[in-house]
């Protein structure tokens, strides 16, 4: 799914949850400070090798799901690799956050729009992942644009109900952040979960 429902006055704003950790940490400071909760869409290599930000996560009131171990571009990878990706990065969020999540993101995607796959779907669901999550805004900002590109390819397409893709590592992102979640605010919509969008 890219989107929720056009009618809801929310966007969930997800992140791709990567990268070095004093930039995490300055992102969920900025979102807190503004008193928006995210959905952190986990690469679990990311997690095994920062294990505390598990804890960190949950106690900002944040989400966590699963977005593959390695983060490969998952249409290239044989369903076995497949299956071995999501149940991984699943076991990684259960044993260290207390539940792999409600949603899965396929890593390494061209956009958020196209439906997945069949085999996605089965190797998703078969981890116990009813949901597989896309998004309809995408500002590019993992290719560090600079923070002004990004609050306004962000702001030029959000709409209700829209599912924002986002990432953790990037200092541009953290400087945009203020403005998109003014901007957003600005429209009468507010910031929230995946969960929160979709209940």
């Amino acid at each position: 799914m890219p989107h929720g429902d056009r009618g809801r006055t929310q966007v969930a704003l997800t992140f791709h949850t990567n990268g070095d950790r004093a930039l995490v940490e300055r992102l969920l400071e900025v979102v807190e400070a503004r008193h928006v909760v995210v959905t952190a869409f986990i690469v679990g290599a990311w997690l095994d090798q920062n294990p505390d930000f598990a804890a960190r996560l949950q106690h900002g009131g944040h989400e966590l799901a699963n977005h593959t171990y390695n983060h490969l571009t998952f249409a290239n990878l044989d369903e076995a690799t497949k299956t071995a990706e999501v149940t991984r990065c699943r076991d990684v969020l259960a044993r260290l956050s207390g539940s792999g999540g409600a949603y899965f993101r396929p890593s390494g995607t061209a956009n958020g729009v196209d439906v997945p796959g069949a085999d996605v779907l089965r190797v998703a669901a078969d981890a116990g992942y009813a949901i597989v999550a896309g998004y309809d805004v995408d500002p590019a900002d993992y290719a560090d644009p600079g923070s002004t590109a990004v609050v306004q390819r962000t702001l030029g397409a959000v709409q209700p109900g829209s599912i924002v893709s986002l990432h953790f590592g990037h200092q541009g992102t953290i400087d945009a952040l203020p403005a998109i979640i003014d901007g957003v605010r600005a429209r009468h919509l507010e910031p929230v979960t995946m969960t929160a969008l979709l209940s």
